[in-house]
């Protein structure tokens, strides 16, 4: 199991689309296309909204991410002190290996624990256009008492420690330790309409 290195940002819904949308092949959000399967949340009711997808003259059901951002930002300016309150996580999976959702939702939960936000609000979707199993978690580092509970120090090697533990726990393959690099698929995110950049946490 491997973690990215954690990106935070100001926005929710940018957040929140880049990672329930499809990706076009310039990196822009194509909003006709679901990628993201939802397996966790907490603290956040998940809205639906009725969706006419075009060409297919039928309804399909997808998910208000524009009232669900709207709870984590309000939840957010509650403690102005933080510019930045997003938290976005990815964690994959070598090739070949299966993770149920059951097992991706108790991760999500354990990861709240380990990082503080246990009273936070938190998200994960689940990706399938890769060849490799993967997830990614969008939390609210301003926990429901307006109090900025996300443990960010060191996150880097805490990311890196927290993935051995639950490949110990959940007897997933080893993987080899982080490398100290950029998230490039964050990067690349940058030129992007519609989608928010981020800054990446960085150990010094």
């Amino acid at each position: 199991m491997i973690g990215k290195v954690a990106s935070i940002g100001t926005s929710f819904l940018g957040t929140l689309e880049y990672c329930y949308y499809d990706i076009r092949p310039n990196r822009s959000l194509d909003r006709s296309g679901v990628r993201g399967e939802l397996v966790y949340f907490q603290h956040v009711p998940v809205s639906t909204a009725n969706d006419l997808r075009q060409g297919q003259g039928m309804k399909g059901t997808l998910l208000n991410l524009e009232k669900m951002a709207g709870r984590m930002q309000r939840m957010a300016t509650i403690n102005r002190r933080i510019e930045k309150p997003v938290w976005h996580q990815a964690f994959s999976f070598p090739v070949g290996e299966k993770v149920s959702n059951e097992t991706m939702a108790e991760i999500c939960q354990l990861f709240a624990k380990r990082f503080g936000m246990e009273n936070n609000q938190l998200v994960a979707f689940r990706h399938a256009d890769k060849d490799h199993d993967h997830f990614h978690i969008i939390a609210n580092r301003i926990s429901l008492d307006g109090k900025n509970t996300a443990k960010t120090r060191f996150n880097f090697l805490e990311i890196g420690r927290f993935c051995r533990e639950m490949e110990q726990l959940y007897e997933l393959t080893p993987t080899t330790q982080m490398k100290r690099v950029i998230w490039q698929e964050q990067q690349q995110t940058e030129n992007a309409p519609q989608v928010i950049a981020k800054r990446q946490i960085r150990v010094s």
